[in-house]
């Protein structure tokens, strides 16, 4: 049965974000990270699931270092891109000519079918990625890639995206300058719906099928606990089990854990990331957790209804603020939002847990978006 990769806390030298960033055990940054334990772990453990020697589906490991650097130049990311290009340089076949073809995207000549139609999916849900439709997916099939295959693929897209805001997030967190972050100009979201958003019950369809609960195997069900195996979302992401139960843990550490932002605020900070990326499903569950929780009902509403910019109070503009900053990709973050948040009395493991918050819903809001639709129930 598929477990979550388990590495040890504090392991700097373990850790790929610890390593780019010369995290070093002891330092405050170190500790900071410490006290979330099971997101930092489960985010390393992500990483692996999706970039280790032992993968579950058939995509290459070329095909993922390439497709992550892709990910990682739109979102004009320096260390990412060294990362991601180092790992590719040292997969069987690389070379300097097709690893520029590659930064140049999905248009370059000189990249095989296949991927060129993965790079434009990448570029698809980085930049647009509610402009998605089931015709998008129909081009990976035509372009000879499995459903369990599309999947992966779409993880480790939306993984990258994560896993570059929470970098952005702890560099910022260190003190580091935000110049370059305040440079570079927004390509995405683009397309993203300005209306539909409610905090009503929805439902979700899929554009692949998914399999049948009785169908699962038990590395499956280890990873849909409870009602899970009822969610056709869940069974969906199931055709990957070792990256569905890292992202679940992942999740779970980042929301559920005690201490720091209360739950209103990590649910709220989700639903500014869904809101910006035009994620009508993941708007409805979170606004709705963050209107239980908070009893802020129409203050909720009013950002479903208006967006981002919609009238606060000053502690809840300052977290949507912060939040969108990070959504935006590149993400656009300063020292600005952190010094505001500060000023209003919030700690580091506060800062943290709003930037974790929104910067996971980077992932969860591209593959809602991407691999199906929401619908309305009667």
């Amino acid at each position: 049965m598929t477990q979550p990769l388990t590495l040890s806390t504090g392991a700097a030298q373990m850790d790929t974000l610890n390593s780019l960033l010369g995290i070093e055990d002891g330092s405050s940054l170190a500790a900071l990270r410490d006290q979330r334990p099971e997101a930092t772990r489960h985010t390393e453990g992500s990483y692996q699931a999706l970039f280790s020697d032992t993968t579950a589906t058939a995509l290459s490991p070329s095909e993922r270092f390439a497709t992550a650097l892709f990910v990682a130049t739109l979102h004009a990311e320096p260390a990412l891109i060294a990362h991601y290009r180092t790992r590719l340089d040292a997969t069987a076949g690389a070379s300097d000519a097709p690893i520029a073809d590659i930064l140049r995207g999905p248009d370059a000549v000189g990249l095989p079918t296949r991927l060129r139609a993965m790079l434009a999916h990448a570029d698809l849900l980085v930049i647009r990625p509610a402009a998605a439709t089931p015709a998008d997916l129909a081009a990976l099939t035509a372009a000879g890639l499995s459903d369990p295959e599309i999947v992966t693929l779409s993880q480790l897209i939306a993984f990258v995206s994560f896993q570059v805001r929470v970098l952005v997030g702890l560099r910022l967190l260190r003190g580091d300058d935000d110049a370059r972050n305040a440079n570079v100009p927004a390509i995405g979201p683009l397309a993203a719906p300005a209306t539909g958003f409610t905090q009503d019950v929805l439902s979700w369809a899929p554009w692949i099928a998914p399999f049948e609960a009785a169908d699962a195997t038990d590395e499956q069900r280890a990873v849909l606990p409870g009602q899970r195996i009822d969610s056709p979302y869940f069974r969906l992401l199931a055709l990957d089990p070792p990256v569905l139960g890292e992202r679940t843990a992942t999740d779970m550490g980042i929301f559920y854990t005690h201490g720091g932002l209360p739950r209103a605020d990590r649910e709220l900070a989700a639903t500014a990331a869904s809101r910006l990326n035009g994620c009508i499903y993941c708007a409805s569950v979170h606004s709705r957790r963050a209107s239980e929780l908070s009893k802020r009902t129409e203050d909720v509403q009013r950002l479903l209804d208006e967006g981002i910019n919609a009238t606060l109070d000053e502690r809840w503009r300052a977290i949507v603020d912060l939040a969108a900053a990070l959504s935006v990709t590149p993400p656009a973050a300063t020292q600005t939002h952190l010094s505001r948040l500060r000023t209003l009395g919030l700690t580091d493991l506060e800062i943290l847990d709003v930037m974790q918050s929104a910067a996971f819903f980077a992932w969860a809001n591209r593959l809602m978006l991407t691999l199906g639709e929401p619908v309305r129930q009667a």
